[in-house]
């Protein structure tokens, strides 16, 4: 007896879908891994004469700092406030034996964030009693260091307060060994300028 023969069914519609499926996605990848190949080719021949990818240029680089990218705050755009006052508020008149507290407020005036060194190393601080300088922060020998922080656009920034020792500065120094100065009703200006920046002249009273 003869060996019954097979005949096969047609593949039904969804098996017929699936098999071109399968077959898209493995031509798809043979083409993807040739064009890596293509490309890691000419990447390692490039390599070895020397190529390397441009840097970007200054034009590049001035455009991506334009686009967002706070850069250093120009002059223009900022304002010191001095302040002189007991470390929380501003004051005009101290009484004997009260030392002044000083500090300063900034603010970025430009429409951007910025970058701006307030470090005491860039802060200068001078009071005044008529024409003569009567404390200068030059004097000081710790001078502290560079401080550059992030400025938001219009948002006022205080520096902690520093006190003043009612006395005067020399070459010598500026701390408690100096001279003191004349109290009993005595008028003084202080002034701060803050890398570069100068503030405003605040006058205050020594009782």
């Amino acid at each position: 007896m003869s060996a019954p023969r097979f005949n096969p069914r047609p593949p039904s519609k969804a098996q017929f879908w699936a098999r071109r499926i399968i077959a898209l996605i493995v031509v798809s990848l043979v083409l993807w891994l040739v064009i890596w190949v293509v490309t890691a080719v000419f990447g390692f021949v490039g390599g070895l004469f020397g190529g390397k990818a441009a840097n970007p240029s200054s034009s590049q680089a001035s455009n991506s700092l334009a686009n967002g990218k706070p850069t250093t705050c120009l002059p223009a755009g900022i304002e010191v406030q001095t302040v002189v006052g007991d470390g929380a508020k501003p004051l005009s008149v101290f009484a004997a034996g009260v030392n002044p507290k000083h500090w300063f407020t900034i603010t970025n005036t430009s429409s951007k964030d910025c970058y701006f060194n307030v470090g005491a190393i860039a802060q200068h601080v001078v009071i005044t009693s008529g024409a003569e300088t009567i404390w200068d922060s030059a004097n000081c020998k710790d001078q502290g260091s560079n401080l550059r922080v992030l400025l938001a656009a219009g948002v006022p920034v205080n520096s902690s307060p520093a006190t003043w020792l009612r006395v005067h500065s020399s070459a010598t120094g500026c701390d408690a060994t100096q001279s003191p100065a004349t109290g009993g009703g005595a008028s003084y200006h202080i002034q701060y300028t803050v890398n570069g920046v100068k503030g405003n002249d605040v006058q205050f009273i020594l009782n």
